[in-house]
């Protein structure tokens, strides 16, 4: 455990001009009990007082220091996987199932980053697509790196497409991977995960089956977001009237018979990080070295605070 600021112990030493009125006013207390002749509370309830006041102190000045404690773990990396994440941009993945709510883009992000971290030893990237693959961030150890780029650098229409339909993605895009050397030369079990609503253009099946199907290496697994609920706010707050969801159900089935490929919905993706870890399966490591993950434990410290607290607001409606 480490303190992130020791001074804050010295929080604690202000119980002593809490004693100190505490003190005058049990004396004050006592005369006017002789006074009246009643009967004085017994010491138990002075000590528990006194107790209370000082772990209460204790706990708050404890909390002021701001301690925090670490847990230091090895980091290891695979040296024969490597996952590319491909995120759908397309305008339709801003489509919310309120005004207010997530669209489809914020959820994907946050889901690449959940699957991201079942499988945390394999080298990772990033690829955003509507009409054309577009990579943002070639397979690495860096979670950082990763999250930072699902963050900042995947963004609606990025790569922007080469048409103006309402619908302008299509899978055939994905096929890049087998060609383009997104994937480190080498590596024998390569990762695919798309993040899409697939609301895709019709997309060449056979063309996919021959380059991203006929890829043994290559282990697909789709994820879908989205629902037929879900509608396009615009700057109003109303429904886009040219925004119609589709039935994605036969493209997803097709996607999957041309490559193989598991699909998932946004709702189950904790089956999506199953199938990704059975598909990553398990190879040769190499231990990076170490991180340590940081807790700080001031919040449970002030909340434990007001136990003793609560004790001395029971012996005031008591007494």
């Amino acid at each position: 455990m480490t303190l992130l600021a020791p001074i804050g112990l010295l929080l604690a030493l202000g119980v002593i001009p809490v004693l100190a009125v505490l003190l005058a006013g049990e004396r004050r207390s006592g005369r006017v009990r002789k006074l009246l002749g009643l009967r004085a509370p017994g010491r138990g309830w002075t000590v528990a007082t006194v107790a209370a006041i000082c772990l209460a102190a204790g706990l708050l000045g404890f909390a002021a220091a701001r301690p925090v404690v670490n847990d230091t773990h090895a980091r290891y990396l695979r040296t024969d996987a490597e996952a590319f994440f491909a995120i759908d941009t397309s305008r339709s993945m801003l489509a919310a199932a309120s005004r207010t709510g997530p669209d489809r883009l914020d959820r994907a992000r946050r889901a690449a980053v959940e699957l991201r971290n079942a499988i945390p030893d394999v080298p990772s990237g990033v690829a955003s697509f509507t009409d054309r693959l577009l990579p943002n961030l070639f397979p690495t150890s860096d979670s950082g790196a990763f999250v930072a780029t699902v963050d900042r650098a995947v963004g609606i229409e990025r790569p922007p497409p080469g048409g103006s339909a309402l619908t302008v993605t299509t899978f055939d895009a994905l096929d890049a991977v087998t060609k383009d050397a997104y994937f480190t030369p080498g590596r024998r079990r390569l990762l695919l995960v798309v993040l899409t609503d697939a609301e895709s253009k019709d997309f060449d099946a056979a063309r996919l089956k021959a380059t991203l199907g006929a890829q043994k290496s290559i282990h697909t697994v789709l994820v879908h977001m989205g629902s037929s609920h879900e509608h396009v706010y615009g700057r109003e707050g109303l429904p886009e009237a040219d925004y119609h969801p589709e039935d994605t159900t036969p493209t997803i089935r097709r996607f999957e018979q041309a490559t193989g490929a598991r699909a998932f919905g946004e709702g189950n993706l904790a089956a999506a990080a199953a199938a990704l870890r059975a598909e990553a399966g398990t190879g040769r490591r190499v231990r990076l070295g170490s991180e340590s993950d940081s807790t700080e434990v001031a919040p449970y410290l002030v909340l434990a605070a007001f136990f003793p607290l609560g004790l001395l607001l029971v012996r005031r409606n008591i007494l």
